[in-house]
């Protein structure tokens, strides 16, 4: 054996090494054998531990998945799948007094699109336009759009939207067998209607249109009444809504009816409820009478100002009300609103009514016994208070006057007189009493109150001025109500529209005894003055042929909004009834300085044209009387 064969010996011969207690043991390196193990190593164990852990950990998963949160998993899916639409309800439909609609709520279809899917613009714009009518390029403005959403045609006719899925079908079929011929398997291109959806809708119908629409009101988009009774009553008409969830097959967040619904799928619906129906005391007839001859007088007098009704003395019912400029259907601009067009004038808005206010203040008077209807008074043309003046509209000599006389003549002076008989508390309490600054709590939104100032505040000049209407403000609607209850003997009954509503299990309630404000022997005397008034008086241009009309003109200089008066302009007005008759039909016309307001004031004839035609339309008996104007007389002006 040589040296190099000692120094490195083979494994047989290699002597054993053995440590001392002491010596630390050297790590033994891992040795790979012939057979592929490894000897000394740990990686087995590392390897097993690993899967060991990702084993527990799926296992984890499983279970949380499959049973910790199966639950809400499954509803999670189900939500991406399900869509919740909303039914409408349809809203209660309006009757007049004779049950003709003036409102109803039919079924329609809301149109719309999903920009983003539509994918040649140009064309489905055209197809729009063609089927829908319109403008071609309204219809593109919408298609492109960046949004994923725009109305195409809200609450279209349903006829119509049917034609538009009738389009849709042809151009479907046109293309699928283009394709076909070409190729049998290829995949069928979209056609132009392509992203455009629909939805079930109710639209509002107004059977009569424009006539009756400031009393009636109008809805918006979502079926919400905006003004008039549809506002007023919109608690009652327009019911509940319903909804129906629904999964779908293919949608997305932006288009969540874009699936088609899964044959069999779950569907919940919760039933719409729809509104109550109401009945009111308009007659669409009378109405459509008003409305045109308050059209035809301020086309022929030069005024886009005025307002008239007609009120049941006998109930409170209103029968008709307008106001100028007459509202139209359509799409209601910021225009319309501020020209007034929605305003029922007549309700809404307070005026000085001059000389109609002069029996408001005779009734406080004669109830208090202060002037008998034989006194007479001495009566100048003018009288001075202090820095002030009143004066009549005629120039005349001192004059002697009992009460039907000053009301027939509508004497200034004459009124003050009277009224200076009474205190001024008392005076004022007989014009709350009376209604005046008072709200009528008539069922229609925006009621004006008028204005009266605070009696302590009164000066004598202005008590005198509002004896005769100057000074005060009142609505149309106040007058009326207080005229209805002279034609009705005293008693005042709250003015409405609602009479019925048929559906509810209680009838419609109103005090069915009125107020009695004045006394029977009062009312006997007014409509004694307001007689005379119509026929040899003031007001002859509105007497009736055959018929007894009690009723009185009024002329008053018109309120400067900054205070003071506006140099030589009015507003005219007219209030009357049937005397001695058993209907109690009152009537008050109302303009803002017409052509002629000075001498020939409108008011009266068309007060005659209104009351003539619900003479002959409820069969009013006649209560024939002979007026001075029918016997030659010279017409009295105020």
């Amino acid at each position: 054996m040589t040296r190099r064969e000692n120094r490195y010996p083979d494994d047989s011969s290699r002597r054993e090494r053995r440590y001392s207690s002491t010596e630390s043991i050297p790590r033994t390196k891992a040795i790979i054998t012939k057979d592929g193990r490894v000897i000394g190593s740990n990686r087995d164990l590392k390897i097993f531990i690993v899967f060991c852990v990702a084993a527990v950990a799926l296992v984890f998963q499983l279970i949380n998945l499959q049973i910790i949160q199966a639950a809400d998993l499954s509803s999670d899916a189900k939500n991406q799948r399900t869509t919740k639409i909303n039914v409408p309800a349809k809203r209660g439909t309006i009757y007049d007094r004779n049950y003709n609609v003036l409102a109803v709520s039919v079924d329609a279809t809301t149109i719309y699109a999903n920009p983003k899917d539509i994918e040649q613009p140009q064309k489905t714009a055209k197809v729009l336009a063609e089927v829908l009518g319109g403008k071609e390029a309204d219809y593109l403005k919408l298609l492109t759009q960046d949004t994923t959403f725009v109305y195409i045609k809200q609450k279209a006719d349903v006829d119509l939207a049917k034609k538009l899925m009738e389009k849709e079908e042809t151009l479907s079929d046109a293309a699928e067998k283009a394709a076909y011929e070409i190729d049998p398997y290829a995949k069928v291109p979209n056609t132009e209607l392509h992203g455009i959806y629909y939805l079930k809708d109710t639209r509002r119908d107004y059977p009569y249109g424009d006539i009756a629409m400031q009393v009636i009101g109008m809805v918006d988009v979502d079926n919400k009444g905006l003004f008039g009774l549809e506002q007023m009553y919109d608690g009652i008409l327009k019911g509940k809504d319903g909804t129906t969830v629904a999964e779908y097959s293919r949608q997305s967040a932006d288009r969540p009816l874009s699936g088609k619904p899964i044959p069999g799928s779950e569907r919940q619906e919760t039933a719409p409820v729809n509104g109550s129906d109401i009945v009111i005391s308009l007659d669409i007839e009378l109405q459509q009478h008003v409305e045109k001859e308050l059209a035809a007088t301020g086309k022929d007098r030069n005024t886009e100002n005025g307002n008239t009704l007609v009120l049941d003395g006998a109930t409170g019912e209103i029968y008709a009300a307008a106001s100028l400029p007459l509202a139209k259907r359509g799409i209601l601009t910021q225009e319309d609103i501020d020209k007034g067009t929605i305003n029922l004038k007549s309700i809404t808005t307070g005026y000085e009514p001059g000389s109609t206010f002069k029996p408001i203040t005779a009734a406080a008077v004669l109830e208090e016994k202060a002037l008998s209807m034989e006194e007479i008074l001495y009566v100048p043309f003018s009288r001075q208070y202090t820095e002030y003046k009143i004066s009549d509209s005629h120039a005349h000599v001192t004059d002697m006057m009992d009460f039907k006389t000053i009301i027939s003549e509508s004497s200034n002076v004459g009124i003050s007189m009277a009224k200076d008989r009474i205190s001024n508390e008392t005076y004022a309490a007989y014009l709350k009493k009376f209604g005046i600054n008072q709200p009528t709590h008539v069922d229609f939104p925006g009621e004006s109150t008028g204005s009266l100032d605070d009696v302590k505040n009164w000066s004598d000049v202005q008590t005198a001025n509002i004896s005769f209407g100057q000074g005060v403000a009142v609505s149309s609607l106040q007058i009326a109500s207080f005229y209805g209850a002279v034609a009705n003997d005293g008693v005042k009954h709250k003015p409405h529209f609602l009479i019925d509503r048929p559906q509810a299990s209680q009838d419609v309630q109103y005090t069915s005894q009125g107020e009695q404000v004045f006394s029977a022997e009062t009312a006997d005397n007014l409509r004694e003055m307001l007689e005379f008034v119509v026929s040899d008086g003031t007001g002859t241009k509105s007497a009736i042929d055959g018929y007894n009309i009690a009723g009185k003109t009024g002329t008053a200089e018109k309120a400067a909004p900054e205070g003071g008066y506006i140099p030589d302009e009015y507003i005219v007005s007219f209030v009357g009834f049937f005397s001695g008759s058993e209907n109690k039909l009152t009537c008050i016309t109302s303009m803002d300085n017409p052509d002629g307001a000075e001498g020939d004031a409108p008011t009266g004839p068309l007060f005659a044209s209104i009351m003539k035609f619900a003479a002959n339309r409820y069969m009013i008996e006649p209560t024939a009387v002979i007026s001075n104007s029918q016997m030659g007389g010279e017409l009295g002006q105020e």
